[in-house]
């Protein structure tokens, strides 16, 4: 019997919250959009109709979830960057702007990249998991298919 190890399983988020993500983002024309763990593209590819002159670049690890994504940008014809690797590795230095929506043991090893790392000032958006060690600047909660669910952004 084999395994295959996935490091985060792939939980679409709905439109709906996306939506609710994009506008408690804060969004601004021309700013770099990062989203890491981005799956199927579906928030990248609904920030990029709203604000089309973001520069929206995915992170995605598995590849057949990448490819998906990858397929859903390529019939949506948005200029997003779609890249097929780890988010702990690749840089983002430059984002003004971030979405995660990954595992705690995921988010404590980002937080300590992302300080290493990111401007002052850059936003974080987390639906429901938290960073170990940062306090949130903004909580909002939003309807999930049971019960409510914590968006929180955190600035760099």
């Amino acid at each position: 019997m084999s395994h295959i190890f996935i490091p985060v399983p792939f939980i679409p988020t709905p439109k709906k919250v996306i939506k609710q993500i994009l506008k408690f983002s804060d969004i601004k024309e021309s700013e770099t959009i990062y989203d890491l763990g981005a799956g199927d593209g579906r928030m990248l590819i609904a920030a990029k109709k709203l604000y089309p002159t973001i520069n929206a670049i995915g992170v995605e690890f598995m590849s057949t979830v990448w490819l998906l994504g990858r397929i859903r940008i390529w019939f949506s014809k948005e200029n997003i960057n779609w890249v097929l690797g780890n988010a702990l590795k690749k840089d983002v230095s430059d984002a003004d702007c971030i979405f995660v929506y990954l595992l705690p043991d995921l988010m404590a090893k980002l937080e300590t990249k992302f300080d290493a790392e990111l401007k002052s000032g850059t936003r974080v958006v987390s639906y429901a998991f938290i960073f170990p060690n940062k306090e949130p600047v903004k909580e909002e909660d939003i309807a999930w298919l049971s019960g409510n669910r914590k968006l929180r952004m955190y600035v760099w």
